[in-house]
This record gives structure tokens, C-alpha cells and sequence, in this order.
């Protein structure tokens, strides 16, 4: 998702046609949105209704450390591109939980 432009919309146009892969790293983009929806309609309840309020640094990091634990708990297959990811995320490779398939 690097090359993809910060804009809602250009977001959902990159992911709609990888909406059915099961590609590791179109798994993690399809988590990193969600994440990032779920967590900041979550920051904004509590802006609203609690008078709460986190700084946007502890917010991204809640993001990445959300998606981080669900690729930990994935079951993916042991190959090199599973294990870029991986590591690009600080996730150890005896973490990973092989499929075997």
C-alpha cells in the first residue's frame, strides 16, 4: 500500500480488486484498514460521549500493534514473502503458525 495515495477513496479502489486474495500482504492491507476504521470510530466515541482524548501517535500505535497481534495469530504458510512481511511488521519468523498446506 505504499504507492497507494492517503485518500479514502483511493484506498477502496486498491483494495477492491484484492479483496479476495489471500495474499499475507493483501491480508495485512485488508487489516490495516479495518484496524484503522475500528480504532478511530472508537477514538471518536470517546471524544464525544467521555470527553476523551489520545494523542494521534498513541492512536497509530494502537493501529499497528492491532494488526501486528492478528498477523501473530494468522495461519500462514512458511515461505520468503510471508517472512518479509513479517519482519517488516517485528514479528519474529517463530511466531508463524504453518498451515502446512
Amino acid at each position: 500500500m505504499v504507492s497507494v495515495q492517503p485518500k479514502w477513496t483511493d484506498i477502496v479502489d486498491w483494495l477492491l480488486p484484492r479483496a479476495r486474495s489471500r495474499s499475507v500482504a493483501n491480508y495485512a492491507a485488508r487489516l490495516l484498514v479495518a484496524a484503522s476504521a475500528y480504532i478511530i470510530w472508537q477514538e471518536r466515541n470517546a471524544r464525544i460521549f467521555k470527553n476523551q482524548m489520545r494523542p494521534p501517535e498513541v492512536i497509530s500505535e494502537i493501529i499497528l500493534n492491532t494488526v501486528r497481534y492478528k498477523l501473530m495469530g494468522a495461519k500462514v504458510r512458511k515461505t520468503a514473502k510471508v517472512q518479509r512481511l513479517l519482519g517488516e511488521w517485528k514479528i519474529g519468523s517463530n511466531i508463524i503458525s504453518d498451515d502446512g498446506g
